[in-house]
């Protein structure tokens, strides 16, 4: 019994972090149609940006989450205005997007590092609260992983579905050309769009540095485990994002509990290669069709 509990608290803590790394990712991809690859370095420049909050300016700590989400807004909206509107409406556009964020991970790469130099940081935990089931612990950043994550993910998809904004975002996902016939300005719903998925990627790089550790090559591993994410739940769904960020929670917690923490991203991706040879659309089918 305990190991069942072991492996659902792990799945719900990994679950929760993944979640919040590739939700942003589903919305970029469903809106835009490209892959941020610079989310992880996003994610990254968050961690730090909320260390130096609580370590050189004094905040408290969620304060200093609160603060980082907001200048990561900010820089997002930058993100978008350099790398997304110049080319996005390009032939080709696409495929230059892509390559543009994928430089813009080696420049804040090496900004952070220039910044923040190379050693490892550490955020602390996020509050003293424990709890035990059956011989399985969470406390601290892993009880607020547990809550806050399917919590945000549940806000931003109401938002989806209730609000004027996102009706534009589902209007653009179904067809870009007829959303703008009927008045819907693409460049603010992509720039609300880049400036919320930076958002969720600084919680989870807050998260994630109070877990582990930050440096600047920390974005790397969360950004392809939400990849895997997305092979598994199926690029443009946001059911799908939250189906597939706990079924590799639960198949990372399961292998490493049995094989241990180095078979565990072995099996991660062997699954990943399965799932795409046997349902290239994930676990849910998109419900996005080609703009």
């Amino acid at each position: 019994m305990s190991g069942i509990s072991v492996i659902l608290m792990s799945t719900l803590v990994l679950g929760g972090l993944y979640l919040l790394m590739a939700a942003g990712l589903t919305l970029i991809w469903s809106t835009l149609r490209v892959f941020n690859f610079g989310h992880g370095a996003l994610l990254m420049f968050g961690s730090y940006l909320t260390w130096s909050l609580l370590n050189q300016a004094g905040l408290p700590l969620v304060v200093s989450i609160l603060g980082a989400v907001l200048a990561m807004a900010l820089i997002g909206a930058a993100y978008e205005f350099l790398l997304v509107s110049p080319f996005i409406k390009r032939p080709g556009g696409d495929m230059t997007v892509m390559v543009a964020t994928l430089a813009a991970t080696m420049l804040l790469q090496s900004g952070a590092q220039l910044i923040w130099g190379p050693e490892i940081k550490q955020l602390p935990q996020l509050g003293s609260a424990r709890i035990e089931i059956a011989g399985a612990v969470a406390q601290g950043t892993q009880l607020v992983t547990i809550v806050l994550a399917p919590l945000l993910v549940g806000v931003l998809a109401y938002v989806l579905k209730r609000s004027s904004v996102g009706l534009a975002v589902r209007a653009l996902e179904q067809n870009r050309d007829h959303a703008q016939l009927l008045g819907i300005a693409p460049r603010r719903v992509y720039l609300a769009v880049v400036m919320i998925a930076v958002g969720l990627a600084t919680v989870a790089g807050a998260l994630l540095g109070s877990m582990q550790f930050i440096s600047p090559a920390m974005g790397a591993d969360p950004l392809l485990r939400a990849f895997v994410v997305l092979a598994f739940g199926g690029a443009g769904s946001l059911p799908g994002t939250i189906a597939g960020a706990y079924a590799i929670g639960l198949l990372e917690a399961v292998t490493t509990y049995h094989f241990g923490l180095s078979w565990s991203p072995v099996l991660v991706f062997l699954a990943m290669i399965v799932i795409m040879l046997v349902r290239p659309e994930g676990l849910l089918r998109s419900r996005v069709r080609a703009a």
